[in-house]
């Protein structure tokens, strides 16, 4: 096929031309290369296919053509956060995308409100799940607040309770 010095990578795809004409013999490798026309970006556009200027599209720029497509997406889903809603209430949304990293799940959650603040509640909970998911070393601290005598007067004040 190709010599070792003009073997592709594994990643790329090539295709290997053999004539079926005559008697010929040699084979060619050639790169695949796509052209992919159409409208990625759901907006009206009247400029001619023939006018339009080709993207050049790789690993190394994808991130830069995505953002200059200036791509979002409005959509309304159910609201199934709320039990107590309304059965047909929904939630707007507003989507943009400028990289691939906005595709993440984490990155949706960030630009819906409602999501934010479910991930708030448990991010809070989690933090107070924390010190009692080590009993022992809570069970420790505690004992030493009660040991300390002004540490345990200001906390039974800050909990309105009497000592007795």
């Amino acid at each position: 096929m190709a010599s070792d010095g003009s073997v592709a990578p594994k990643e790329r795809v090539n295709i290997v031309y053999r004539p079926a004409t005559g008697d010929a013999k040699a084979e060619v490798e050639l790169p695949l290369k796509l052209l992919v026309l159409g409208d990625f970006t759901l907006r009206d556009d009247d400029t001619p296919i023939e006018d339009m200027k080709p993207v050049n599209v790789d690993k190394d720029n994808f991130n830069e053509v995505l953002k200059g497509q200036k791509l979002s997406l409005d959509l309304a889903v159910p609201n199934r956060l709320d039990a107590n809603a309304d059965p047909e209430a929904q939630i707007a949304m507003n989507l943009k995308f400028a990289s691939v990293d906005d595709f993440s799940p984490d990155a949706i959650v960030e630009k819906v409100p409602e999501l934010r603040q479910m991930i708030a509640l448990r991010d809070a909970l989690k933090a107070l799940k924390g010190p009692l998911g080590n009993i022992p070393d809570f069970r420790k601290r505690v004992q030493e607040l009660i040991e300390d005598e002004g540490v345990r007067a200001r906390l039974m004040s800050e909990l309105g309770i009497e000592e007795k």
